[in-house]
C-alpha cells in the first residue's frame, strides 16, 4: 500500500549497482550545476529558502523563516558544515506558483544558491521542480504534501530533488492506527461495538481525496462508513448536516476541513447538535489557532491530527525546542518543526561529501547516492530517511509519525503516538 514507503523496494546495494556504475539517465545527465551560472564555490554552504512569507500564509512563512533562521544558527554554533558557515537566502513565494518559480529561479541565478530548501504550497512546489532541474540544483522539499510532487520527480527522472514531508495517505493511515489503538486501550467512548463513522470533507482536492483515502483504510479495520458528505470551503452553518448525521447514531464523525472559521463552528455545532457518547476527530483544521479560539469550550475532546507534526522529545534532544523558546515569543508550529528540519537536514547531507568543493563538483548520481545512503537523520517531526522514489519515509515512529491532539482549553496536547506522546488523553471530557 501506499504508505508502506519504508520498505525499499530496491535494496541500497542494488540501487547503487544500478546507478552508480555510470551516468543516471534522464534530464540530469550531466553534474550538477550547484550554485547557479556563478559556481557558488567559495565561503560557505548557501541554501536558498523560498516560502510563503507575504501573502494569505504569510503567517505560517513567518514560522518557517524563524526556524530556518534557528537552524542555520544551531548548526553554526556546531561548527557550519565543514568549518564554514551555513548561509541562507530568502525567496517570497507569495503563495503563488509562478511567484515561486520566478524566486527559486533568482535564487540560483542571482544568489548563486548551493540548494534549494524550503516550499509550502504543492502547487508551488511543482513549479519549482522546473527551475531546479533546469539548472540541475540539488532540492529538498519540505513541507508540500501533494503525491503529484514525488509522481513527477519519478516521471521526469529529476533526480536533483527529493520531498520530506509525507503525502496525503499519511492522513488517512494516521486514523486508521489511532482509532485501532483508542479501540484497544478502550479510551473515552470506546471501545465500540458497532464501527461506525460518518465522514465529513471540505469540498477541495485536499479535502475530497483525504476522505476517499480514509474509506480504504476504515473498511481494512471493519469500521462502516454510514454517510459521506461534502461541505465547501467557505461554509459556516452545519447544524441541518449534522442533525441529520446525529439520526444515523454514528460511533465517531470525523471531518477535514482547512478553513479555520469552517472548522471551528462544526466543532461548536457538533456540541449543541445533541451527540451523545461520539467523538468528534478533525483532520487538520482544528489544529489552526484561530479555529479552536472560535469554537471554545466546544471543541473540548476533539481530537485532531497533522500528517507529520513536531515531536518534542527529537527536538528537546537536539536543543532546538529550548533554543526556540528563548529566542522566539510564539510556540514553534508544525510548519516551524519541519524548516528547522529542512535545514538541517539539507547541512547533514552536504556534510557528508569529503568537503564543499566535493559537493559543489558532484555528479548528479553522487548527489542521489549521499541523499538516499544517508542514515536516517533526526529532525523536528521525526527521522528523515530518504527511499529510492525520493520521499522521506512515513507511517511509524521510526520515521515520521501522524501526530494526533486532543483540543482542551483551546490548546493542542499531543497524546498520540502513544510511545512518543507529551500527555495523556484526559477522558474526564467524556
Amino acid at each position: 500500500m501506499g504508505y508502506d514507503n519504508k520498505r525499499k523496494a530496491v535494496n541500497r546495494r542494488e540501487f547503487i549497482r544500478v546507478t552508480g556504475g555510470g551516468v543516471v539517465a534522464g534530464s540530469l545527465a550531466g553534474c550538477l550545476r550547484i550554485g547557479g551560472p556563478g559556481g557558488g564555490d567559495e565561503g560557505g554552504l548557501t541554501i536558498g529558502f523560498y516560502g510563503p512569507f507575504s501573502g494569505p500564509a504569510s503567517n505560517i512563512g513567518e514560522q518557517k523563516r524563524m526556524a530556518a533562521e534557528l537552524s542555520r544558527d544551531l548548526l553554526n554554533e556546531a561548527d557550519g558544515v565543514h568549518g564554514e558557515d551555513v548561509e541562507l537566502r530568502f525567496g517570497d513565494s507569495e503563495s503563488a506558483p509562478a511567484a515561486g518559480r520566478n524566486e527559486v529561479n533568482r535564487l540560483i541565478q542571482e544568489e548563486n544558491v548551493d540548494v534549494v530548501g524550503g516550499g509550502f504550497h504543492s502547487d508551488v512546489a511543482l513549479a519549482t521542480l522546473e527551475v531546479t532541474s533546469q539548472h540541475e540544483t540539488p532540492q529538498i522539499i519540505d513541507e508540500a504534501v501533494s503525491s503529484e510532487i514525488v509522481e513527477k520527480i519519478n516521471a521526469d527522472e529529476l533526480w536533483n530533488a527529493f520531498k520530506t514531508a509525507p503525502p496525503s495517505e499519511a492522513y488517512a493511515v494516521g486514523w486508521r492506527q489511532l482509532i485501532t489503538q483508542f479501540q484497544e486501550r478502550e479510551i473515552g467512548y470506546f471501545p465500540y461495538e458497532d464501527r461506525t463513522i460518518a465522514l465529513v470533507g471540505e469540498d477541495t482536492s485536499y479535502g475530497l481525496s483525504i476522505m476517499d483515502l480514509m474509506e480504504a483504510e476504515l473498511d481494512e479495520i471493519g469500521w462502516e462508513v454510514v454517510s459521506q458528505d461534502e461541505v465547501s470551503l467557505d461554509e459556516t452553518e452545519f447544524t441541518s448536516l449534522l442533525a441529520r448525521i446525529e439520526e444515523d447514531d454514528p460511533d465517531v464523525v470525523w471531518a477535514v476541513q482547512t478553513s479555520s472559521t469552517g472548522a471551528g463552528n462544526l466543532a461548536s455545532q457538533f456540541a449543541d447538535t445533541g451527540f451523545e457518547e461520539t467523538h468528534l476527530f478533525h483532520n487538520y483544521g482544528l489544529t489552526i489557532d484561530e479555529a479552536r479560539e472560535s469554537a471554545g469550550e466546544s471543541a473540548d475532546g476533539a481530537v485532531t491530527l497533522l500528517n507529520a507534526g513536531r515531536v518534542d522529545s527529537l527536538l528537546e534532544e537536539q536543543g532546538a525546542l529550548d533554543a526556540w523558546t528563548e529566542r522566539y515569543d510564539a510556540d514553534m508550529t508544525g510548519s516551524a518543526a519541519l524548516s528547522y528540519q529542512n535545514v538541517k537536514v539539507i547541512a547533514e547531507i552536504a556534510g557528508s561529501f569529503d568537503d564543499l568543493d566535493a559537493f559543489r563538483s558532484a555528479g548528479v548520481d553522487e548527489w542521489r547516492r549521499a541523499v538516499i545512503e544517508h542514515e536516517p537523520i533526526p529532525g523536528g517531526t521525526g527521522h528523515i530517511d530518504f527511499q529510492e522514489n525520493h520521499q522521506a519515509a512515513w507511517g511509524s515512529t521510526e520515521t515520521q509519525p501522524a501526530i494526533g491532539y486532543q483540543v482542551l482549553g483551546g490548546e493542542l496536547s499531543f497524546v498520540w503516538p502513544f510511545e512518543i506522546a507529551s500527555d495523556e488523553v484526559d477522558e474526564s471530557v467524556y
